[in-house]
């Protein structure tokens, strides 16, 4: 599958919009504690009895890895269609929601990549996003992964979606790239460390506040994770939000209060 092949223009989200979708939805932020003991699924498994009948599901970045666990990058890595394709396709297929499946180590080739996978609510791989700006900073990212190259914008019938990966969020371009393409909502897996608490919250809100879109942040906690996973509303409110622990939240987005929001003050199309 062509990565560029999943990004539409802009009149594409329109066509979706024509053909009716609901005006609200809602969304399940599974914030999975990262742990050293018992598997990675099993804790999968019990938060996702908390979800309800969400029509997207997202979940934090390197979740069954752990993004600090460099050494074993190589050990967890999959190839795109591996373990964890196949999990997070059921999950979508048997709770007919849409998943944004946080992201895991693929390897194609010889390179390894951090990857996105969305799924729709029949268990369809519709998206894929591999983080385009990779950390250096008391990280081995840059070292052992390899970059994306493209985009991740999606028209769905819960709205158009933009996928950005953690230290993306540090990259108005990419958000900016992503909402001229008619990105309305910005999924944000991440593994956002517990020291930059205050650049998380500020980077978040002002993704959505610049881009008059809705931001969902889902974080990943325990073993020096901040958590604090929010969705954020395009005026910069912050309309659910969890602390640091292993813990899910649901949230309702009024697309119809977002669409009429960006028609009324359309600061975010006149740059």
């Amino acid at each position: 599958m062509h990565i560029s092949s999943l990004v539409p223009a802009a009149e594409d989200a329109v066509e979706w919009r024509k053909m009716g979708q609901k005006e609200k939805i809602t969304v399940a932020l599974l914030q999975l504690a990262i742990s050293a003991t018992g598997p990675a699924d099993r804790r999968l498994s019990t938060a996702l009895t908390n979800v309800g009948n969400a029509d997207l599901i997202v979940l934090p970045e390197l979740w069954n890895v752990g993004y600090f666990d460099f050494a074993a990058y190589h050990d967890k890595a999959e190839p795109l269609r591996g373990p964890t394709f196949t999990r997070l396709h059921r999950i979508a297929r048997d709770r007919a929601a849409f998943v944004l499946g946080g992201t895991f180590i693929e390897q194609q080739d010889e390179r390894l990549y951090n990857t996105a996978l969305l799924f729709d609510r029949a268990g369809n791989l519709i998206g894929m996003y591999r983080k385009r700006h990779l950390l250096n900073y008391k990280s081995r990212e840059r070292e052992l992964l390899t970059p994306g190259d493209s985009p991740l914008v999606v028209p769905t019938e819960i709205g158009t979606l933009g996928t950005a990966i953690c230290y993306d969020l540090r990259f108005p371009e990419l958000f900016r790239d992503m909402a001229t393409r008619g990105a309305e909502i910005f999924l944000v897996p991440a593994a956002w460390p517990i020291g930059r608490m205050e650049a998380w919250d500020a980077l978040v809100r002002a993704r959505a506040v610049e881009n008059q879109a809705v931001v969902i942040a889902c974080g990943a906690a325990g073993r020096g994770f901040l958590g604090r996973s929010m969705v954020v509303d395009p005026t910069g409110v912050v309309r659910a939000r969890l602390g640091g622990g292993s813990e899910v939240i649901t949230s309702v987005i009024d697309l119809a209060q977002l669409r009429s929001f960006r028609d009324e003050f359309p600061a975010w199309r006149e740059r």
